[in-house]
């Protein structure tokens, strides 16, 4: 290995340690309660070292929650490469993405606090404008993903089409988002409904693809009821028209 690699490796691997320890203070402090002199204790590194690799603290975050979705589209691309059938793709995919919620809860739901439209005006920095539009790239290609997830199950029958891809899949995510959101403090949620918080967004989840493919079934009896009652108004038809003749 030349010295040059060697460099490189080291320099990624102390990026990659300040990401680690940064996550633990955002998960913590959230974004404007963070600071980097407080990444730089969790990291056991000089707050000029922070400065080495990210501009700001914003644009640190921002790094954070790139690093994070390639990861989540690392995932979904294994799946697909999988080439399981619809309702399988879909189902993992869900999982997918659950996981990667639950595996850093705090920073999950920090980042659904966060407005990223705020956040943009405040921007100042190129590097922060760049990795800005790199989550915003990001973000649109993992929905595009988990559209085209949601397409094919229609066209394999495994759920109803009724809102076309986008709208379903954006209903589905939201749905998906909302119930996790839930689950940030279990106690309240508990006190509040009876019920355990524990695997509720995987079995909200199956709520609805169960409701989704019940009227995929009554849509496929009633189109074959129609079937054959069109298909006996024209035997009548044809039984006729000789008696007419």
């Amino acid at each position: 290995m030349s010295v040059q690699e060697r460099h490189r490796r080291e320099r990624h691997a102390r990026g990659q340690a300040i990401l680690i320890a940064a996550a633990k203070v955002f998960a913590k402090h959230g974004l404007d309660g963070a600071t980097i002199e407080m990444v730089a204790r969790e990291a056991e590194v000089a707050v000029g070292t922070i400065y080495l690799y990210y501009s700001s603290r914003d644009d640190l975050y921002l790094n954070l929650i790139a690093d994070r979705a390639e990861h989540l589209r690392a995932r979904y691309l294994g799946i697909f490469a999988r080439r399981l059938e619809p309702l399988a793709e879909l189902k993992s995919i869900a999982s997918a993405y659950l996981d990667h919620l639950l595996e850093s809860r705090e920073i999950s739901l920090s980042q659904h606090s966060v407005v990223f439209s705020q956040l943009h005006k405040r921007l100042k920095r190129q590097s922060e404008l760049r990795n800005f539009q790199r989550v915003m790239d990001l973000s649109h290609e993992i929905f595009g993903l988990w559209e085209g997830t949601i397409r094919r199950a229609f066209e394999g029958g495994v759920i109803a089409n009724s809102m076309g891809p986008r709208k379903t899949a954006a209903v589905v995510w939201a749905s998906m988002n909302g119930a996790f959101m839930l689950m940030g403090d279990g106690n309240f949620f508990r006190d509040v409904t009876g019920l355990n918080p524990e695997h509720f967004v995987d079995d909200a989840l199956e709520s609805h693809l169960a409701a989704s493919q019940l009227t995929v079934h009554r849509n496929g009896k009633r189109r074959a009821a129609l079937s054959r009652k069109s298909k006996r108004s024209n035997s009548e038809e044809a039984a006729v028209q000789p008696l007419a003749q």
